[in-house]
């Protein structure tokens, strides 16, 4: 694990233990994950949820934004 980078010198606070594990554990994931949630299914038995939709919706924001420089 990388050096803390709060004020600690090389002894690793929890925050930053915490946000390494995080990483570590959404590359396991991302990594477990190969094929889309939805694939197979047909384009009509999709349901999203509020939530999901709020996500995507965000998602498409930030596209956006970073689109225009």
């Amino acid at each position: 694990m990388a050096n803390c980078t709060h004020t600690h010198g090389r002894t690793l606070c929890f925050e930053c233990f915490r946000a390494g594990m995080e990483r570590t554990r959404a590359r396991r994931e991302a990594y477990a994950q190969r094929t889309l949630p939805f694939e197979g299914a047909e384009p009509g038995d999709r349901v999203l949820t509020e939530q999901a939709i709020a996500h995507r919706r965000q998602m498409l924001d930030y596209l956006e934004r970073i689109a225009r420089g």
